[in-house]
């Protein structure tokens, strides 16, 4: 929760509201799934052999730091450690102990280079191939840093403009 304080009042709304808006399409996304799958009642055809080809690659990941949930396209995928190899099918996928929220709210609020100094080391792509397995490290301790410098330098800021109001009411009221 460190990396919240870091945002101010109106960013942690625009967080909150985004994370309902997320719940509620997901929510929205399967249930039109479900009603798809009831809609397609349709018989297998059972006279042709089907090819068994494997679709599923694996990825293990491992992090710097013990009990961050992981992500992988989005999804909450566990909390390293994670002992076994996930499956996963072919082809690119995200991978990040960052909510996909706050991900949002960091391509929202910063661009370039500033974004990517916050997701450099917190995020990875990798592209799965069918029977292999993918190993990714993530660091958090990086990560950890800049968002206590980024509080440290807002803390720095508050008693500097606390001060310097202090000053200005004192002078006001004492002439």
């Amino acid at each position: 929760m460190e990396f919240y304080d870091s945002l101010d009042k109106n960013k942690l709304l625009t967080f909150y509201v985004m994370r309902v808006q997320s719940a509620v399409l997901r929510l929205l996304l399967m249930s039109s799934l479900v009603i798809a799958q009831d809609s397609l009642n349709v018989p297998a055809d059972t006279t042709k052999p089907n090819p068994v080809f494997p679709k599923n690659g694996y990825v293990t990941i491992a992090s710097d730091s013990a009990g961050l949930d992981i992500y992988i396209d989005g999804m909450l995928a566990g909390q390293v450690p994670i002992k076994e190899p996930i499956p996963l099918s072919a082809g690119k996928h995200v991978i990040t102990y960052l909510q996909p929220d706050y991900l949002n709210l960091l391509e929202y609020y910063y661009t370039g280079a500033k974004r990517e100094e916050f997701v450099n080391k917190a995020v990875q792509t990798v592209y799965i191939v069918p029977n292999e397995t993918i190993n990714v490290v993530l660091w958090w301790r990086p990560y950890e840093e800049q968002l206590k410098q980024r509080k440290t330098i807002i803390w720095i800021k508050s008693l500097v403009g606390v001060s310097i109001l202090t000053v200005m009411l004192t002078l006001n009221f004492s002439g």
